[in-house]
């Protein structure tokens, strides 16, 4: 099975990314302890910023998925929305359980 370098960029590199960012985020949370968490979390500053870059590169990927006359796979329009929704629901849960 061939991948394509485009199909990786848009679609699975971003994936990689949010992967990135839910496994620092459940090691912060569940194993530093607090007062050790205080200055990890700039480093997660950091990942949010590819976070946003992710939700920038699949957001338009998806537009550009759902309005394209010629139809891909809906699975990789729905990958593309789930990455753009990751990097959100990744901040909320930082938000409500700092």
């Amino acid at each position: 099975m061939k991948l394509n370098p485009r199909r990786f960029l848009l679609y699975y590199l971003p994936l990689l990314a949010n992967l990135g960012l839910i496994i620092y985020l459940t090691w912060q949370l569940n194993l530093v302890p607090y007062f050790q968490r205080q200055g990890e979390f700039q480093i997660f500053s950091v990942l949010y910023a590819i976070g946003g870059l992710v939700v920038a590169v699949s957001g338009v990927t998806a537009f550009l998925h759902g309005v394209s006359n010629e139809k891909g796979p809906r699975t990789l329009f729905a990958l593309s929305l789930v990455n753009t929704i990751i990097p959100t629901v990744l901040l909320l849960a930082l938000l409500q359980l700092r």
